[in-house]
């Protein structure tokens, strides 16, 4: 996605209401269970394919708590919300998942400059999950056993299946946000087709 992009989405969050403040210490005594959360991102995304590096991981830990508010260093010294982060990942996914569905069908006549632009007319008869970005994301970290990913103030014992997997995915958005912003712009646009909008575009031809 063009810089311009990033930048503006990032900008729109600068202001907003921040839940508890995520503490050292919380971070201190889940370190093990962290590192497991980032083996797993690492071998279910293969982000070194694409020369995406996953840089300061005590920083991009800190994207697996969508419940606090923790303010999240770069490598440049600039810094993010990772409410801001899970909020530009959410806006990047999408866009990377509406190019794709602009290049998925066959073209037609009404076509502006190659790409299908009336892509949604011709997903009318398919079921509603598979129109709906969101849930098609959803379904994508279930499918790639990232459940779980999000760290929640309770027993996971306790919290029912949808609000996981509600709370994975502000996990997961967040991290492809710190993706985005830690990494050169056409490197992580490859990586975002190839890795996520192009399986999940393929999966729903299949299914």
């Amino acid at each position: 996605m063009p810089d311009v992009v990033r930048n503006v989405v990032a900008r729109a969050f600068k202001s907003v209401d921040f839940p508890a403040v995520l503490k050292e210490s919380v971070l201190r005594r889940q370190e093990g269970g962290n590192i497991q959360r980032l083996k797993k991102l690492g071998k279910s995304l293969e982000p070194d394919k694409y020369r995406i590096k996953l840089q300061e991981q005590s920083e991009l830990i800190k994207c697996f708590y969508p419940t606090r508010f923790a303010r999240i260093e770069l490598p440049n010294g600039e810094n993010y919300s990772n409410k801001q982060l899970e909020m530009l990942g959410k806006n990047l996914l999408l866009l990377s998942m509406n190019m794709t569905f602009l290049n998925l069908f066959k073209r037609s006549d009404q076509d502006i400059s190659g790409f299908d632009f009336n892509f949604s007319m011709k997903m009318d008869h398919m079921s509603s999950w598979k129109k709906d970005s969101h849930e098609l994301i959803r379904r994508f970290i279930k499918d790639r056993k990232l459940v779980k990913l999000a760290r929640l103030p309770a027993p996971c014992s306790r919290i029912p299946d949808r609000i996981q997997y509600g709370f994975d995915q502000k996990a997961f958005n967040a991290v492809i946000g710190y993706i985005s912003v830690t990494n050169e712009s056409t490197v992580v646009n490859k990586f975002l087709r190839e890795e996520i909008t192009n399986p999940i575009a393929r999966a729903i031809l299949v299914r």
